[in-house]
């Protein structure tokens, strides 16, 4: 494969010698930087694979390490998003690893040689792991502040991707897939099912993606899939930070005001005692928003759901009355 180089053609000190062009890793040199894959290096679990930490010099990036089965055209396609992707909220991706070396297994009483893929997708590490890992958390949950960085800050990457020429569709946003670096600043990951959308097209598709509780219901049932696909599942994203889980209300039965004071109510009762009179206010005001704003996201009707710009308008007409 072009770009593929050995231990021996000086890969050892990769990591000290970090560009902003993805390299290609061999996966001899990605085994020795994770301990052969130890299990006390593994950092995260997902369906289609194992993230491990990868130590040399100093220097920590993370390793993820397909299952061998997980279909080579769709690592490609994430290798390949990746490379033309940069933005502070998209995950840094550093490089890749794409092997089918032949081992030696027994078959019918006899050695043979077969294949044994390996693909890895080497990116930053993020020390402060994903944004479900919070949310999840009950007891440690972050303060309201922090809860609204990290949401326009999806927004502004999420503004990104769709903001290429042409659109860059994520098809599975959702709280594992948000990670976060060591100042909390959240970053899009994992692009394994992206597409791109041509002229804002709304394409039908037989091919399943994204994760049961984020998919909008033309996906569910019409097999249909836009750039407002990404602004439902972003909804669902901000009220399940809100609420604390993903059981929001039918925005058909359930009036806007009824359900924004009901949850104002739930995180007054928990900042009350926490916060100066006047700071709770402006939270007051921030979560209000936030919560139209996520109910505006998840309507049935794709053509009523905002577009991201207007989106990050409402988030930014937000701070100018406050400063005004």
């Amino acid at each position: 494969m072009d770009g593929e180089c050995s231990r021996g053609d000086n890969q050892e000190s990769i990591l000290s010698h970090q560009t902003s062009e993805p390299r290609y890793m061999t996966y001899e040199y990605l085994e020795s930087i994770t301990n052969v894959f130890s299990e006390e290096r593994i950092i995260g679990r997902g369906s289609y694979g194992v993230v491990y930490k990868g130590v040399e010099d100093g220097k920590t990036i993370a390793v993820k390490k397909f299952k061998s089965l997980f279909d080579e055209k769709k690592f490609m396609k994430e290798v390949n998003y990746l490379k033309m992707l940069n933005h502070k909220n998209i995950v840094p991706y550093i490089g890749y690893c794409n092997e089918n070396p032949k081992i030696k297994q027994m078959f019918n009483g006899e050695l043979v040689l077969v294949e044994e893929p390996h693909m890895l997708l080497c990116m930053e590490y993020l020390p402060n792991g994903s944004l479900r890992d919070y949310i999840a958390d009950k007891s440690s949950r972050l303060d309201w502040r922090k809860w609204y960085t990290i949401i326009e800050g999806i927004s502004q990457g999420l503004n990104y991707l769709l903001g290429q020429d042409p659109p860059v569709t994520h098809l599975d946003l959702k709280p594992e897939n948000i990670l976060l670096d060591d100042n909390m600043e959240p970053k899009v990951a994992d692009f394994g099912l992206s597409r791109l959308l041509y002229e804002n097209n709304t394409i039908e598709t037989v091919n399943f993606a994204g994760t049961l509780g984020y998919m909008p219901p033309e996906r569910i049932h019409e097999n249909k899939i836009s750039t407002r696909f990404d602004i439902f599942s972003f909804g669902v994203i901000i009220l399940e930070i809100i609420i604390g889980d993903r059981n929001y209300p039918a925005v058909n039965e359930t009036p806007f005001d009824d359900f924004i004071e009901m949850q104002l109510q739930k995180w007054g009762e928990k900042k009350m005692n926490k916060q100066d009179n006047t700071s709770f206010k402006i939270d007051c005001q921030q979560i209000r928003r936030c919560i139209r704003i996520g109910l505006l996201c998840v309507q049935p009707d794709r053509k009523k759901r905002p577009e991201i710009k207007d989106i990050i308008q409402m988030l930014r007409d937000y701070l100018d009355e406050v400063s005004s």
